[in-house]
C-alpha cells in the first residue's frame, strides 16, 4: 500500500491534469450546455450521445453530467460515500471541472489524504470536506447531519463494495440523485446478501441485486434512469423531478443490454444463492 501511494503521489498530479484542463474543461461545459439547452425545449436524450470517462470507472462522468446538465445544476453539492483515493470517483470530475463543493467519506486516511493532497494541489480542497470513517448503517445519518449541517446535496455515490443496500437502505437524506452499486450478476433475483445476512457467504458475493436494489430506491420515492455500461452502477432521480425530458429506465431492457447479459449468473447458481440466503428481503 505504501509503494502504491508513493506511486500515486507523482502520478496523480499528471493523470489530473489531463482530465482536468482548460480544453477538457471547455468540452465538457459545452456538452452540459448542449443538454441543457435540448431540457429546456422538452427534448428527451440519454447519456449515451456523449460517452465519457474521466475518473469513473466506465462511463459514470457522462451519465452525471448529462443528469446534472437536464436538471440544470451546473455547481452543486456531492456526498461521495466510499470515496477511496477521492480521484478515481464519481465525483472527481464534478470537484475538479465544475468547481462543485462536496463530501469525500472513506475509512482509510491514507487514501483520503491522496485526495487532499491533489485537490489543495489544483486549489479546489477549500470546497470540500475529507471525513475518515468506517459507514456503517447505524452512524450513516449521524455522520452526514454533522457535515451536511442542513445543505442539501444534489448527488451522491455510494460505492463501499459489498454493503452498499444497507448504506442505501439506511440514508434519511434525499438527494437529488443518487448512485449506488449493486451485484449486476445476480440480475432479476430478489437477493441482497449484506453483513446482516451473509455469514457462510464469501466477500464476493456481498451485494444486492439490480432488482432489489430498485425495489428499494422505488421504496424511497426514487426512480431508475440511468446505469453505467456494464450495469453495476444503477443512477435513481428524486420522483418530484421525474417528468420530462426525463424517461424511466426498465430494468428488463438494462438486463437485456449485451454488456449486462454476459455477466449475469446462471439459474443454477442463482436459486443456490436465493436457498442459502439467510435472511430473505422484506
Amino acid at each position: 500500500m505504501k509503494f502504491t501511494t508513493r506511486i500515486k503521489q507523482f502520478i496523480y498530479p499528471l493523470y489530473i491534469y489531463w482530465r482536468a484542463n482548460g480544453r477538457v474543461r471547455r468540452k465538457l461545459h459545452a456538452i452540459y450546455d448542449e443538454y441543457a439547452q435540448q431540457a429546456k425545449a422538452g427534448v428527451a436524450t440519454t447519456h449515451k450521445g456523449h460517452p465519457l470517462k474521466l475518473f469513473s470507472s466506465l462511463d459514470e462522468d457522462g451519465i452525471i453530467l448529462w443528469l446534472m446538465a437536464t436538471l440544470g445544476i451546473k455547481q452543486g453539492h456531492f456526498v461521495d460515500v466510499g470515496s477511496n483515493d477521492c480521484i478515481n470517483s464519481n465525483c472527481a470530475s464534478l470537484a475538479l471541472n465544475f468547481n462543485w463543493s462536496g463530501i469525500f467519506i472513506d475509512a482509510d486516511k491514507r487514501l483520503l489524504n491522496i485526495g487532499r493532497r491533489n485537490y489543495r494541489r489544483f486549489g479546489k480542497s477549500h470546497r470540500l470536506q475529507f471525513v475518515q470513517s468506517f459507514v456503517t448503517p447505524e452512524t450513516i445519518n449521524a455522520l452526514l447531519h454533522t457535515h451536511l449541517q442542513g445543505r442539501e446535496v444534489d448527488f451522491m455515490s455510494i460505492d463501499i463494495d459489498g454493503n452498499d443496500y444497507e448504506i442505501f437502505e439506511a440514508i434519511s437524506t434525499r438527494p437529488k440523485v443518487f448512485v449506488v452499486e449493486n451485484k449486476v450478476e445476480y440480475g432479476s433475483y430478489d437477493i441482497a446478501i449484506t453483513e446482516r445476512n451473509g455469514a457462510g457467504f464469501q466477500a464476493e458475493d456481498y451485494g444486492a441485486s439490480p432488482y432489489t436494489m430498485t425495489r428499494l430506491a422505488e421504496a424511497k420515492g426514487y426512480t431508475l434512469v440511468a446505469a453505467n455500461v456494464q450495469g453495476f452502477n444503477t443512477f435513481y432521480l428524486r420522483n418530484d423531478l421525474v417528468k420530462l425530458p426525463f424517461i424511466k429506465l426498465e430494468l428488463e431492457a438494462l438486463l437485456s443490454e449485451s454488456e449486462v447479459k454476459k455477466d449475469l449468473y446462471g439459474a443454477e447458481r442463482m436459486e443456490g444463492l436465493v436457498k442459502r440466503q439467510a435472511k430473505p428481503i422484506a
